[in-house]
């Protein structure tokens, strides 16, 4: 008998392999962070004894889902921005909550929005901070994804012009100032197989051609992957045309700034020109259509992209424009917005979405290797369905309900690294209800003090502006 920490077992696991294989009344042995056998239990029953052993009998188990952009501390921004276009926004809701966010603060509202991505299966998230007034605001965002047991990659953005397009000059400082903030961070956070960090850029209207040239310098130099909101509305090509005559995408393919280092986030706008410049430079891409429906922005042309051979993935993005970071939820508007904007009910399927929140967020991490699947030799992050509401019940395809029918509340158990994040719907580690309780808190008196508060329309008490 060979000795393991977890057994999940009698459970219906959906691999995610190569093959797509789907296993009945099947087993998972977990050793350390990884997985050390997956099959048939009643083959698997006497092989192996451990610490900890769970039946799963008529539940399904699934590969973690990977979040690839976010930005953890909007969820104190919940509900403060509804019905505003991208630009109001930022300037009376976002911007002055990043500049006003004490590191106290952003630690409790980062570890909300993990308490949530967990309760929707997440196992890994890619965030983007806005600019940290002060590096305490760097060391307790990551801590806070360290502390939630995510595998996180952290990123601040770099913003050094815009004033004519509305950056708040109070978000932006020279891009050396940037370049030496990143300096620090991958010094002091060298890359572990739980948390990285990435360079991020804004947009292509939030940086001077110097910032641009800088930093895309200081990421080959140090090997720093890179992210930059791209396309995410109509701006960027008005802008680009404005400083250089040319749309955002072929200027950033000009200048050298496309390549496979490079996370485009958003990307409605494309073109099929811009398209071809992304398969040109291998260009990764995450889908943010919760986020994009929410702002008005527009349907991304996803399947054109996947036609093309381009490598995508999901998102939630900030809960300032989503209002959740509920993964399950976005694993359906992804299908259905498709499908509206092509007019064409089979554009896409249920497994095509699965793909993209597993094997290919596990490719922009560059962990297809470590993650995305359940197989042997692979790390154990994944999470577990059960039939326990009228919602998803009856179940005739696992995919199919994943993608359509299921909820949080389906969203039983969450491993990620080969520790138990979540059981019977309870997070094992943190205690939820003092988090929430003090993010509620903290949240209410951030909005009153950076004044968004005051400045945005609700329905129910009338424009208090």
């Amino acid at each position: 008998m060979k000795k393991v920490d977890l057994l999940l077992t009698n459970a219906l696991i959906v691999t995610q392999d190569k093959d797509r294989s789907i296993l009945p009344e099947s087993t998972i042995a977990i050793r350390g962070n990884c997985i050390s056998a997956i099959g048939l239990t009643k083959e698997l029953e006497g092989q192996f004894t451990a610490d900890k052993v769970i039946d799963l009998n008529g539940k399904i188990v699934f590969p973690g889902l990977i979040n690839t952009h976010d930005h953890l501390f909007q969820v104190a921004t919940k509900g403060l921005g509804e019905d505003m276009s991208v630009q109001d926004w930022v300037t009376v809701v976002t911007a002055p909550t990043a500049a006003n966010i004490t590191p106290e603060e952003i630690y409790t509202v980062c570890l909300t929005g993990c308490l949530e991505l967990i309760h929707s299966g997440v196992t890994s998230v890619i965030d983007m901070n806005y600019m940290a007034y002060t590096f305490g605001l760097h060391d307790e965002n990551i801590h806070a994804i360290v502390d939630s047991g995510l595998r996180g990659v952290y990123s601040s953005i770099i913003s050094d012009y815009g004033l004519q397009y509305g950056i708040p000059e109070y978000l932006m400082r020279p891009t050396d100032w940037f370049i030496d903030q990143y300096d620090q961070l991958i010094s002091k956070y060298p890359p572990t197989e739980r948390m990285a960090v990435w360079m991020a850029v804004g947009a292509p209207w939030t940086v001077s051609g110097e910032g641009l040239d800088k930093s895309l310098a200081f990421s080959k130099r140090t090997g720093t992957p890179m992210i930059m909101h791209i396309g995410e509305n109509w701006v960027d090509n008005y802008c680009s045309q404005d400083r250089f005559g040319m749309n955002s995408v072929p200027y950033l393919e000009k200048i050298g700034f496309l390549r496979p280092e490079l996370l485009a986030i958003h990307c409605v706008t494309l073109d099929d020109e811009d398209i071809q410049l992304f398969v040109k430079n291998n260009v990764k891409v995450s889908y943010n259509p919760v986020s994009n429906m929410y702002l008005g922005n527009g349907i991304p042309p996803m399947m054109k992209m996947r036609d093309a051979g381009l490598q995508i993935s999901l998102g939630v993005d900030g809960a300032g424009s989503n209002n959740s970071q509920d993964m399950i939820e976005t694993l359906k508007v992804a299908a259905l917005l498709q499908k509206v904007g092509a007019k064409d009910p089979a554009v896409i399927n249920a497994q095509q979405v699965l793909d993209w929140a597993t094997l290919g967020g596990a490719q922009i991490l560059g962990l297809e290797d470590q993650i995305g699947s359940l197989e042997v030799g692979k790390q154990a992050d994944l999470f577990v369905i059960a039939p326990n509401s009228a919602k998803v019940v009856p179940i005739h395809d696992p995919v199919a309900t994943l993608i359509y029918s299921c909820g949080q509340e389906n969203v039983e158990m969450t491993v990620a690294n080969g520790v138990i994040l979540m059981e019977d719907r309870v997070i094992q580690h943190l205690d939820e209800d003092e988090i929430l309780k003090k993010s509620q808190a903290a949240c209410l008196a951030l909005a009153e003090r950076c004044g968004s508060d005051s400045k945005v329309k609700r329905s129910w008490i009338g424009n208090r502006a």
